[in-house]
């Protein structure tokens, strides 16, 4: 198998991969009841785009709720730090 076959599967596998994990971390349910939560306010065009993903790639398990939660809980989690720092530079903690 020469180099160009050997780097086409890695790249095959790191996709399945960042695909596998893209569903086990944003198409979950969470439990979250969306009455029991707060409205937001998003653009139409979000709106569309959001239920579209929910709709096709939730297949039926998801809700808009759980999904915004589920991207909003990778962000805090992937960028707290960052949160933190740029709050100490606001004399606000906010995480």
């Amino acid at each position: 198998m020469n180099n160009k076959m050997k780097i086409k599967i890695k790249l095959q596998r790191e996709q399945v991969l960042r695909v596998e994990q893209y569903k086990s971390t944003f198409l979950k349910p969470t439990g979250l009841v969306a009455r029991q939560g707060k409205s937001i306010y998003i653009s139409p065009d979000m709106h569309k785009r959001i239920s579209r993903i929910v709709f096709i790639l939730g297949d039926g398990k998801i809700s808009l709720s759980d999904y915004l939660h589920n991207v909003l809980k990778h962000h805090f989690d992937n960028f707290s730090d960052e949160i933190k720092i740029i709050s100490v530079d606001k004399q606000e903690p906010i995480v």
